[in-house]
């Protein structure tokens, strides 16, 4: 475990008195956590938006963010998460800004920050993992388009743009699509 002080919270660390009513994902990430250290969860596509994946447990195990990647295969995504979770737990420290060019094949993945805002719409298992821990980072991870993009760039391929939110920005400053509900207005 990482020598970060902040304090976990998550249902590991504490016993909050209802181990026996965790539902078999929490049991089954209860031990991914344990090893290899986190686990990924994923959620399929449906009528409304791309399936996505996420990390749980890099932040309890290394105190690095949790990550996320919309918008491939879900399987692909969970290969590609835990190629990541390898890196961290091989020390290296993830941040905005950086790119990884060896999680896809021939493709750079840009590292984002995941704003606060989202991390319910989209990690509510992570966050029922963590219970009572505070401000918990997430990074979003993207994947550009055939000529290099990424999402944001004003040269991204548009017929792609549906397929990964831009969580880095506040919700009221994203742009229309799959990832902003209509009753949010």
């Amino acid at each position: 475990m990482s020598s970060d002080d902040t304090a976990c919270l998550c249902f590991v660390c504490r016993d909050y008195g209802d181990r026996d009513q965790l539902d078999s994902i929490d049991t089954g990430l209860i031990g991914h956590v344990a090893d290899p250290g986190w686990g990924v969860l994923a959620i399929p596509e449906d009528e409304i938006s791309a399936g996505w994946a996420f990390t749980v447990g890099l932040w309890h195990s290394y105190r690095s963010p949790e990550l996320a990647l919309f918008g491939l295969d879900v399987e692909d995504s969970i290969t590609f998460l835990n190629s990541v979770g390898a890196l961290v737990a091989a020390g290296q420290h993830l941040k905005p800004g950086d790119e990884l060019d060896q999680v896809i094949d021939d493709h750079v993945v840009a590292v984002h920050p995941a704003d606060p805002a989202w991390h319910g719409d989209f990690f509510g298992t992570a966050l029922g993992f963590y219970r009572a821990t505070p401000d918990v980072p997430f990074l979003q991870l993207t994947w550009p388009d055939p000529d290099g993009h990424h999402p944001g760039h004003p040269e991204f391929a548009e017929h792609l743009a549906h397929l990964q939110p831009q969580l880095w920005l506040p919700r009221d400053q994203h742009p229309d699509g799959p990832w902003i509900l209509e009753d949010e207005d």
